[in-house]
């Protein structure tokens, strides 16, 4: 390339004049990289875009590592949604390990059903649920809770029910 190519190389990649590319192109001895470099240097330079220095410089930032990625702190929203996904699962846990009893008149175990499968199913058939819930209390079988969620006011609530059905089965034989 002769001059003439190199300066108007120079302005169409810069914006800058015709004697600032002629004079950065005698200051760099006719090297249009470097010419750009020292257009760039004294501010010459109208385009935005990338730079070019021959300077030393700090490398670029790459992209973080998916390692470094992961190692992010989570937001607020996330570490919500991970409580609770937390607290659901330990719940299911824990209504695993806890079972819904029902016994005979007798005293005589007649099943035991884990709780998370009576949730279930009262979730899915809540009416036929019922409907053998009182079926059973009105023969004189009795519920209660055992287990990983046991607690005595639950299972107080449950005999009263068994009670309950007792009176309303003596009132109507009384009838």
């Amino acid at each position: 390339m002769d001059q003439m190519e190199l300066v108007e190389s120079l302005r169409e990649k810069t914006g800058c004049s015709y004697s600032e590319a002629k004079a950065a192109l005698e200051a760099a001895g006719n090297d249009l990289l470097e010419a750009l470099c020292w257009l760039e240097q004294h501010g010459k330079t109208q385009m935005v875009g990338a730079a070019c220095s021959t300077q030393d410089r700090e490398p670029p930032k790459s992209e973080p590592e998916p390692e470094q990625q992961a190692k992010r702190e989570p937001g607020p929203f996330a570490e919500g949604c991970r409580s609770l996904w937390e607290g659901l699962v330990s719940l299911i846990r824990k209504c695993n390990q806890t079972e819904l009893v029902m016994t005979s008149k007798s005293g005589r175990r007649e099943f035991s059903i884990p709780l998370t499968l009576v949730i279930i199913l009262l979730l899915a058939a809540f009416w036929v649920v019922l409907a053998l819930v009182i079926v059973a209390l009105f023969f004189g079988n009795r519920f209660s809770v055992e287990g990983a969620l046991h607690h005595d006011d639950v299972n107080e609530v449950l005999g009263k029910a068994t009670d309950f059905a007792e009176s309303v089965k003596e009132d109507f034989h009384k009838e």
